[in-house]
């Protein structure tokens, strides 16, 4: 699964938003059929955001998780901290979806949220989060990506584009 674009979306006083067709086209058919929903679990970002997983990514993290040694503390501080805040989620039929209070406390949206579709998840962020992470300047980004995909001692080097 490889998911791409950002989308901007309204979310109402219910705190519900509805997940955008082009999205959805990616994620492919719904798993039960015409009549269910899309199926997520939607937990607390690694930065001020939201990430929302598709139900077999999740899956496929939470059966990684479940390997760590939960003696080691870091171990057990990193798996708390993962789950913390971590809901199931199902579209409706109108392909919308609910996000708990606390984790829209969290993240510090409320009426406006951006999505953004990144290989196997959806980032949900504010709008005033977002601007500031895809403010990153061209030659920030240049040297990132030199370090990362470049090669160098911290990077990759064998990722062929």
């Amino acid at each position: 699964m490889q998911l791409i674009g950002e989308y901007p979306v309204a979310l109402d006083d219910k705190g519900r938003m509805r997940l955008p067709t082009a999205l959805l086209r990616q994620l492919g058919d719904k798993p039960g059929g015409e009549g269910s929903g899309y199926e997520f679990v939607v937990n607390r970002g690694f930065e001020k955001c939201l990430t929302l997983y598709p139900k077999p990514v999740w899956d496929a993290i939470a059966a990684k998780l479940s390997r760590l040694n939960r003696f080691n503390d870091r171990n057990r501080a990193f798996i708390r901290s993962f789950y913390l805040g971590a809901y199931p989620i199902t579209t409706d039929s109108a392909d919308r979806i609910l996000l708990q209070k606390t984790l829209m406390d969290y993240a510090n949206f409320s009426k406006e949220a951006i999505l953004v579709a990144m290989d196997d998840r959806i980032e949900i962020w504010s709008p005033e989060a977002h601007a500031q992470v895809a403010g990153i300047d061209s030659n920030t980004f240049a040297d990132l990506a030199n370090d990362v995909m470049g090669g160098g001692t911290d990077g990759v080097g064998d990722i062929e584009l």
